[in-house]
């Protein structure tokens, strides 16, 4: 057997090589781009270092609460929490036995001494009886008088009638109870008055912000509602500290949402603008420091594309501060979305997706 010269045995490995190659190529495969999750952040969303937030007690604008102006035996109750009544029923009643005794002693004190100061009128024109002694009869009636007037309200009094439509938020009597005068026994709550947030807020904040009462942007996030803001408006604030914590109490008032109950009693927090803080502080955008990258001189962010979910550079002029917030003078505008941390492994065009935890 003859063995190939080197030249002979190139050719026929270039062969062998075609041959095994001969079937048709493979489909190329596609590779698809990396999709990087990132914390990302709305511009003009994140400037809560302007507000101030405080522990806020929730109150209705016509919540009631009632009581007798007489004391008592409860002998009737015709309601119960949560029942909704109207303007002029009859939520309680005393025991009137006693009350309506006294009514009709003094219609008789009275009916004896009207006439006997009508008798001494008629007796007057006869010359019989002295001036002086009609008036001492008079004077008895007018007493006697008051005494009737004084007995119909306490036996008005004995009745307590809801004073508008609303709802029995609690009741603190039962029947056959002794009650004192004075002394609140039903809660009332009205449909139509609204809410009302209570704070205190330190005489510090009050006093520098030079008497400006707070923004119309203030708003109340519920204990019982965390996802929602519910926009509040500034009614009134007290003119006289607390003594022991020398905070003013600041009433704010607001509208619950559809859907959403809100009672009296409920808590939540109230944030307002910072009063001490200028216009162009509380205008300015800012965003945190881990979103702003440099390239030499030029500072910049990455912008976040909505519709494709991609990232480009921008740059951006900031304020000569410190801080985990940083300002903007140009280049952002509310409503950008960037990304906010992170920004080193990011790469012109890349694609996006938000990072939640």
């Amino acid at each position: 057997m003859r063995i190939p010269s080197p030249p002979s045995l190139v050719i026929l490995m270039t062969s062998l090589l075609i041959a095994c190659d001969s079937g048709a190529p493979l489909p190329e495969e596609k590779v698809e781009k990396l999709v990087r999750p990132a914390k990302l952040i709305e511009v003009g969303k994140t400037s809560d270092d302007v507000f101030l937030n405080y522990p806020a007690v929730i109150k209705s604008q016509q919540l009631s609460s009632l009581y007798f102006e007489v004391g008592g035996m409860v002998n009737e109750l015709p309601v119960i929490q949560a029942q909704q009544v109207k303007k002029g029923d009859v939520l309680a009643k005393l025991d009137q036995r006693d009350l309506l005794a006294k009514l009709a002693s003094a219609k008789a004190t009275y009916n004896n001494a009207n006439t006997e100061y009508q008798r001494g009128l008629r007796l007057l024109k006869e010359d019989a009886i002295s001036k002086s002694k009609v008036g001492e009869r008079k004077s008895n009636r007018d007493v006697a008088k008051s005494s009737v007037e004084t007995a119909e309200k306490a036996l008005q009094d004995s009745v307590l009638i809801a004073p508008y439509d609303g709802s029995i938020a609690k009741v603190d009597i039962k029947i056959r109870q002794v009650v004192q005068a004075g002394k609140p026994v039903i809660d009332i709550l009205g449909k139509d008055g609204g809410l009302k947030a209570i704070i205190n807020l330190p005489s510090s904040i009050l006093a520098k912000s030079g008497g400006r009462e707070p923004t119309t942007d203030s708003y109340i996030v519920l204990n019982a509602a965390p996802d929602r803001q519910i926009p509040v408006t500034f009614k009134e604030a007290a003119l006289q500290a607390d003594a022991a914590s020398q905070t003013y109490e600041i009433v704010f008032t607001f509208e619950a949402p559809e859907y959403v109950i809100i009672l009296p009693g409920m808590n939540g927090v109230v944030w307002l603008r910072d009063p001490t803080r200028s216009t162009s502080e509380i205008n300015r955008i800012r965003i945190p420091l881990t979103a702003i990258a440099t390239d030499g001189d030029q500072k910049y962010v990455w912008v976040v594309d909505q519709n494709t979910m991609t990232v480009s550079k921008r740059n951006v002029v900031i304020e000569a501060n410190v801080g985990t917030m940083i300002g903007i003078i140009s280049g952002l505008k509310p409503g950008d979305s960037i990304v906010a941390t992170g920004i080193s492994a990011l790469s012109e065009g890349m694609k996006v997706s938000k990072w939640s935890k």
